[in-house]
């Protein structure tokens, strides 16, 4: 599925609306036009208006034009390669953006703003995480540093035999790496270095784009697969057994905006004013602070079995890590948890207790069950920031937690209905100076009467 939105607003706008569609005759053509009647303008609808003598070009319009966009793409597919196993997979590509023009000024001054995301694979590198013994150390990261120069000079080489500017203070000059060169840090440096390391991409296939193209998505994933209780060996104690798998991973530009001292180039790329020199120096257009990769295993794997005794019980362990790239900072945050989760559960069917077993309940068909219902579960979490100037690395938060839960509920009748719940959590931290042990426990009985049965 593919959606496109796109919305404009222009004040100032002098010519009239007409009864038709909206049109009205202005010399030669209508206005506002057919294609903005029906939604089929974009961007350049602005410029046109402006060259046509539409727009109120006075300084005592206030109000920018403003325009928005949004793109989403969504790619989904169900396999079945062999019985029993079930494949989902799904890819999603999503870009938004706004623009506000103060037309009313010569060059018709624009800043953006907007977001980006897509599903990527970065399975690659999921469990290099290091140890506290070695100082967290990660191969990923150091290649991540390592990128970063070739990157720097790759996005240099793209400037050679390029003029400055014509409202720049070296207009008509040749670029000269000398008055001011790519930033080894910048956005369109790291950004692109940081998407090509952590999903394994080299080469010709190397990002070098901030948003590439939906074409440069990839998949994520669900893995289920029933098969196994239909082997005798398990049969003969189960009634089903699945076994199940899932993997996410979304690399995400939350926002982004436009330097207003920007002056294009060619696509995205060009020169910004430097604030302490004036000179003009290559920079993207976009001002971006933060990239991030989000992944997911949920589970890495799982298993649910139900026995011939309606006796439920599940296990799975859940990885995850967030990898946030702070350009501003100069910094990466890596927060990773692990979790192993434990389920069971159990029903009674039809339970007298406390004279449950009444006439009434018999003749409204009432079936006093009993659930039974216990959860425990073990989580590591850890939070890293790594330093890409100096090459340090240092563990900010983390914490280990130890949760059980306990739970029953009893139909008693068909109005009333009982439970009970038990909850303990206990947390230590793994940095003591910024947190310290914490044990909560929460108990509760209620019971439900309903008169509307």
């Amino acid at each position: 599925s593919y959606t496109n939105n796109y919305s404009m607003s222009l004040p100032g706008f002098m010519p009239n609306v007409g009864d038709v569609l909206g049109q009205y005759r202005a010399g030669s053509s209508y206005a506002p036009g057919l294609d903005f009647a029906f939604g089929l303008t974009d961007h350049n609808y602005l410029q046109r208006a402006y060259d046509k003598g539409w727009l109120l070009c006075n300084d005592s319009v206030a109000v920018q034009a403003a325009s928005s966009s949004a793109e989403n793409l969504q790619v989904k597919f169900v396999l079945e390669p062999v019985t029993d196993v079930k494949i989902d997979l799904n890819a999603d590509w999503s870009r938004n953006n706004s623009r506000n023009i103060q037309y009313m000024y010569a060059g018709m001054p624009e800043t953006q703003s907007g977001g980006f995301s897509m599903t990527t694979i970065t399975i690659g590198n999921a469990f290099d995480v290091g140890s506290e013994s070695n100082n967290y150390k990660s191969a990923t990261f150091n290649r991540f540093v390592d990128n970063l120069e070739g990157m720097r000079q790759r996005m240099e080489d793209r400037y050679t035999g390029t003029l400055y500017p014509q409202n720049s203070s070296l207009a008509g000059q040749v670029f000269n790496p000398e008055n001011g060169t790519v930033n080894k840090y910048s956005a369109e440096v790291m950004i692109p270095a940081f998407l090509n390391t952590y999903t394994g991409r080299d080469g010709s296939k190397n990002f070098t784009d901030l948003f590439p193209s939906f074409l440069s998505m990839l998949p994520n994933w669900n893995i289920k697969y029933a098969g196994l209780s239909k082997l005798p060996m398990f049969q003969k104690h189960f009634k089903s057994v699945n076994v199940t798998h899932g993997y996410k991973s979304v690399y995400a530009i939350g926002s982004y905006s436009t330097y207003s001292t920007y002056m294009e180039y060619t696509n995205g790329l060009g020169f910004i004013k430097n604030t302490s020199t004036g000179l003009p120096v290559p920079s993207s257009q976009y001002n971006i602070s933060t990239a991030s990769i989000n992944e997911s295993f949920s589970p890495l794997l799982g298993v649910d079995v139900t026995t011939n005794n309606n006796l439920t019980l599940g296990v799975k362990y859940v990885k995850s890590r967030v990898l946030n790239l702070s350009v501003t900072a100069i910094q990466m945050v890596e927060t990773h948890s692990k979790e192993l989760v434990l389920n069971a559960g159990y029903k009674i069917v039809n339970l007298k207790l406390m004279g449950a077993s009444s006439k009434a309940d018999k003749s409204n068909k009432v079936s006093n069950d009993l659930n039974l219902r216990a959860a425990f579960s073990f989580k590591n979490m850890t939070s890293l920031c790594r330093s890409i100037d100096k090459g340090t690395t240092q563990a900010t938060s983390g914490n280990e937690s130890f949760n059980y839960s306990l739970s029953a509920d009893y139909t008693y009748s068909k109005m009333l209905n009982m439970s009970m719940f038990l909850e303990r959590k206990k947390t230590i931290p793994l940095i003591s100076a910024s947190a310290y042990p914490t044990t909560t426990t929460d108990f509760g009985v209620s019971l439900k009467f309903s008169l509307t049965k």
